[in-house]
């Protein structure tokens, strides 16, 4: 990437960032390092860009290495009030659960949760 791509990148990810803080919509970030590539990330980001009906119902970015290798591809989402959570193993279909359920209803998937994630019930 040139110098300006990488500004241009660094702008529209602290507009994001301000989005979703300001709005107080969920943010959901995918990771993106290498393992995350061969593990399917990039199905998994598009799969819940789409599933998300309307823009602006959430914020959908994706990072560099989360450092959870053996869990990829792993997503996490940042409900507004709440602590964000993780989820491990992700694949398209998942993708779709975690949209409709946690997203868009509320509820995280607790069955998908990593095992690291510490949510109430």
């Amino acid at each position: 990437m040139t110098l300006q791509e990488l500004e241009q990148l660094k702008q529209r990810t602290l507009s994001e960032r301000g989005l979703h803080q300001e709005k107080k919509i969920p943010r959901v970030t995918v990771g993106m390092g290498t393992c995350g590539l061969k593990a399917g990330a990039a199905r998994v980001l598009e799969e819940l860009r789409t599933g998300l009906e309307k823009p602006g119902q959430a914020v959908v970015a994706h990072v560099g290495c989360i450092g959870l290798c053996s869990y990829e591809p792993v997503v996490e989402v940042a409900m507004p009030g709440e602590p964000a959570v993780m989820y491990g193993h992700m694949t398209p279909e998942k993708a779709k659960k975690v949209v409709k359920e946690h997203i868009l209803g509320g509820k995280p998937v607790h069955d998908l949760l990593l095992p690291i994630t510490v949510y109430p019930q």
